[in-house]
């Protein structure tokens, strides 16, 4: 058994650990709903502003 081999049991241990006394349907899947949901607001108005003008990805009016 290779080091690499080793590292990945110890990395499938921990992620076990980590979510598999989670509750997946109550905890995880709807924080990462929101996630998105916040990523994609900070996107919409980042493109829909003036930071677009500012990036070059709207020209300014006239």
């Amino acid at each position: 058994m290779s080091f690499a081999d080793n590292w990945v049991r110890v990395f499938v241990v921990i992620t076990f650990l980590t979510f598999g006394e989670a509750q997946i349907i109550g905890g995880i899947v709807p924080n990462l709903i929101a996630f998105i949901l916040f990523v994609g607001a900070i996107g919409y108005f980042a493109f829909t502003s003036k930071m677009s003008e500012m990036f070059g990805l709207k020209k300014p009016p006239k």
